[in-house]
C-alpha cells in the first residue's frame, strides 16, 4: 500500500501543479485484431485522438458491449494469458510482429498494461468529462480507473487517466499490485501559430513470483487453493517514469474561423509543423528471492539472495517535420487533401547500471511517413512508414511497414500489408553482469518478413485476414549464446475470420484464429495452433431506451496449446516443450446501463463447476477457478 500511497501522492501534485497553472488510431497497429470502422463524430466536441493521428477523432465510448472484458488480457481481437491472476505477466496466444525497434531492456511481461506514449487519449471536450470505473472480485481483486479531461478557452487542455490493479490471487506468493497513470496538457496559442503539449506516464508494477505449483491442484487432496505448494516466493518490481515536452511551429495561410454569427477570429491553417520533442525516461527492474533454492536457479544460484537489478536514464532528442496541404477555399473556409509526409531525425543517449556494472550509449536514428489524410474522408486507403538506426548500441536496426488498400462502400473495405524489421536481441540476451552468472554476446539481428491482407465489411459483420511471416532467429532462451529455438528461418500463416451478427437482439459474435508453422521453431512451440472465442448474448433497451442490456456467455478454447515457461527471474516466456491439456472456458455476463451508469455482474470459468475442475493458463500456473466480478463504471460531464 505504501506504493500505492506514493503514486496517489505524485498523482494529487501534478494535478494541482496543472491546475494552478490553468491549465495538451494507436500507433502501434495490431494485424490480428478485429478490424473495426473508425466511429466518425460528427462534431470534434467530446472526443478523443491520439498525437500520431490528431485529425483521427473517435467519440468517447459508453456502450455496454464487452463491458466484460475489464482484465485487459480479454479483449475485442488478438488475446493474452496471464499467470492465473489478473495483473501478473502476460503473453498473447496469437503470434504478430511487434513493429518496435531499437533499446529494448528485454523485461516485457508487463507491457501489457503500461502507459505509453502511443497509447495516450488526448480528450477534445467542451465541457469537464469524467470517468470513475471499479470492479471487484472474489480473494480481493480490484480493479480501479479513473479519467478527467478539460480545456480552458479551446487555447489549454488538460487530462489524466489512472488505473490500480491489486489482486491477491488463490495461490501462495501471487499477489499483484499495477499501478500507473498519464497525466498531459496542450497550450495552443490563439492563432495557432505555437503549441506546446507535456505529458508525464508513470508506471508501478511490485508482483509476487511464486514460480507456479508443483503439483497438479486439480487432483490433490488439499480443500484450500493456497495450501497448494509452490516452487518461490520472490517478487518483481518494475517502475517507469517517462517525461515528454513537445512544441510545434505552425507555417502556413492564414484565414478567418468564425466563433459565432457576427464575431471571427484570425488563425494560421497549419501546412508545414516543425516539431522538437524532449524525452526524459527512468526505467528499473529488481527481481529478489531471499530464499532460493538450489535446483530451480542452478547457475544463477546464490545462498543468501538471487537478484536482478537493471536501471537505466534515457534523454531523448527528437526533431520532426511535417507537410499536410490544404486549400483555402475562401477566407474562411479550407478543403483537406487527402496527403501527409512526416520526417523525424532523433539522438537518445543511455546511462545504464547492471548490478555494479555501468554502461553508457547512444542511437541516431531517422525516420518517416507517407500516409493519408483521415479528414479528407478517403476512399483510397495507404500508409508507409520507415525508421533507420544510423549509429549507436542499435545501429542498422530497420523498421520498413505499409498498408493500401480501397473502401469500397456497401461491398468492404480491403487491405494489403507488408513489414519488414531488422532489431537488435533484447538486452538481457546479450549482457549479464553477476557474480556467479556472466555472460556477454554478440548475437545476430532478429529479421521478420510479415505480408498479409485483410476484408471487413462492418455493414454485414464480416471480417477476415491472414498474414504469413518469414523470421529469422527470434531470440527466447537469455543466457545462451544461441538463444533461439532454431536457427533456421521459420515460416508461419495466421489466419483469422470472425464476425458480428445481430438478429432481433440475439448477437453472434465469433473469431476464430488458426496458426501454421514448423515444426521445432519459436512460433510452432510457444502458441496454440488453433484458438477461439465466441459469444452468444442478447442486447436490449427498454422503457423508452433509459434501461439498456445485455446479457449471455463467452466461449474460449485453444487447441494443441503450446503454452510458454514464464522465468520470472529475467522476465521471459520461453518454450517448455509441453502441449497441456485445456477445456472450454465459459463466462455468464450481465451487462446493463442506467443513463450514464454502466454496471457489469460477470461469472468466469462456470464450466469448471460441471466441467474439469480446472485448466493451466501457463505451464505450472493454474487458471482461476470460477469466480464472480461486479463493477460499475460512471461518466458523466458537467
Amino acid at each position: 500500500m505504501g506504493s500505492m500511497k506514493e503514486a496517489i501522492k505524485i498523482l494529487v501534485a501534478l494535478l494541482t501543479g496543472v491546475f494552478g497553472f490553468y491549465y495538451s488510431y494507436a500507433a502501434t497497429t495490431d494485424s490480428t485484431a478485429t478490424p473495426t470502422k473508425p466511429k466518425r463524430p460528427s462534431t470534434k466536441n467530446d472526443t478523443w485522438y491520439h498525437a500520431s493521428e490528431p485529425e483521427q477523432h473517435y467519440v468517447i465510448d459508453s456502450s455496454i458491449i464487452r463491458l466484460q472484458n475489464y482484465n485487459v488480457i480479454e479483449r475485442d481481437g488478438r488475446e493474452y494469458i496471464n499467470l492465473g491472476n489478473t495483473g501478473t505477466a502476460a503473453f498473447p496466444v496469437v503470434y504478430d510482429v511487434d513493429r518496435s525497434i531499437g533499446f529494448d531492456a528485454g523485461y516485457n511481461q508487463f507491457d501489457l498494461y503500461k502507459y505509453t506514449i502511443d497509447s495516450v487519449r488526448y480528450y477534445q471536450v467542451i465541457r469537464p468529462y469524467t470517468e470513475i470505473s471499479m470492479m471487484l472480485g472474489l480473494n480481493y481483486e480490484q480493479q480501479f480507473k479513473a479519467k478527467f479531461a478539460n480545456q480552458y478557452k479551446n487555447m489549454v487542455y488538460y487530462g489524466v487517466d489512472f488505473t490500480r490493479i491489486f489482486s491477491s490471487g488463490v495461490y501462495q506468493n501471487q499477489r499483484a499490485n499495477d499501478n500507473g497513470f498519464s497525466l498531459y496538457a496542450i497550450y495552443n496559442s490563439k492563432n495557432q501559430r505555437w503549441n506546446v503539449r507535456a505529458d508525464l506516464l508513470f508506471n508501478l508494477f511490485k508482483v509476487q513470483e511464486n514460480g507456479g505449483v508443483t503439483m497438479n491442484p486439480f487432483d490433490s487432496t488439499y480443500f484450500k487453493k493456497n495450501l497448494v505448494p509452490i516452487y518461490d516466493t520472490a517478487e518483481n518490481k518494475y517502475m517507469q517514469i517517462n517525461f515528454f515536452l513537445t512544441s510545434t511551429y505552425n507555417v502556413g495561410k492564414k484565414y478567418y474561423e468564425r466563433i459565432n454569427d457576427t464575431l471571427r477570429q484570425q488563425k494560421v491553417l497549419p501546412v508545414f509543423r516543425v516539431s522538437h520533442q524532449f524525452n526524459l525516461e527512468k526505467s528499473s527492474f529488481k527481481y529478489r528471492d531471499y530464499y532460493p533454492d538450489t535446483l530451480k536457479y542452478d547457475a544463477f544460484y546464490m545462498p543468501d539472495s538471487v537478484y536482478n537489478d537493471l536501471s537505466y536514464f534515457k534523454f531523448g532528442n527528437a526533431f520532426q517535420l511535417e507537410y499536410r496541404p490544404r486549400k483555402l477555399t475562401s477566407d474562411s473556409t479550407y478543403e483537406e487533401k487527402d496527403f501527409i509526409a512526416e520526417a523525424e531525425a532523433g539522438f537518445d543517449y543511455y546511462l545504464l547500471t547492471q548490478d555494479t556494472a555501468h554502461h553508457h550509449f547512444g542511437n541516431l536514428y531517422v525516420g518517416g511517413i507517407f500516409r493519408n489524410n483521415y479528414a479528407s474522408k478517403p476512399k483510397i486507403i495507404y500508409r508507409a512508414s520507415v525508421k533507420y538506426y544510423l549509429w549507436g548500441y542499435n545501429q542498422n536496426d530497420l523498421l520498413v511497414d505499409g498498408a493500401a488498400g480501397y473502401n469500397f462502400g456497401k461491398i468492404g473495405i480491403l487491405t494489403g500489408n507488408a513489414t519488414y524489421e531488422i532489431k537488435q536481441a533484447p538486452y538481457i540476451y546479450e549482457h549479464y553482469d553477476y557474480i556467479p552468472e556472466h555472460w556477454s554476446y554478440n548475437l545476430p539481428k532478429t529479421k521478420i518478413l510479415a505480408v498479409g491482407g485483410k476484408y471487413q465489411n462492418p455493414k454485414y459483420g464480416v471480417y477476415a485476414d491472414f498474414n504469413y511471416y518469414v523470421a529469422d532467429h527470434l531470440p527466447t532462451l537469455p543466457g545462451s549464446a544461441s538463444p533461439y529455438v532454431s536457427t533456421k528461418v521459420e515460416n508461419a500463416f495466421v489466419i483469422h475470420a470472425g464476425n458480428r451478427n445481430e438478429v432481433i437482439g440475439i448477437h453472434f459474435d465469433n473469431d476464430i484464429w488458426y496458426t501454421i508453422a514448423q515444426n521445432n521453431g519459436y512460433i510452432k512451440e510457444m502458441f496454440p495452433m488453433l484458438y477461439t472465442k465466441h459469444s452468444l448474448y442478447y442486447e436490449r433497451r427498454v422503457f423508452n431506451g433509459a434501461f439498456w442490456f445485455a446479457t449471455g456467455f463467452d466461449l474460449r478454447f485453444r487447441y494443441k496449446n503450446n503454452s510458454p515457461y514464464y522465468n520470472a527471474l529475467l522476465g521471459a516466456f520461453i518454450p517448455e516443450n509441453q502441449v497441456l491439456p485445456t477445456y472450454p472456458v465459459l463466462d455468464f455476463f450481465f451487462n446493463f446501463k442506467i443513463k450514464t451508469v454502466r454496471i457489469l455482474l460477470k461469472v468466469s470459468n462456470i464450466s469448471s463447476e460441471f466441467g474439469p475442475k480446472g485448466y493451466f493458463s501457463a505451464y505450472n500456473y493454474p487458471a482461476n477457478d470460477i469466480s464472480f466480478i461486479a463493477g460499475v463504471s460512471w461518466r458523466f460531464f458537467e
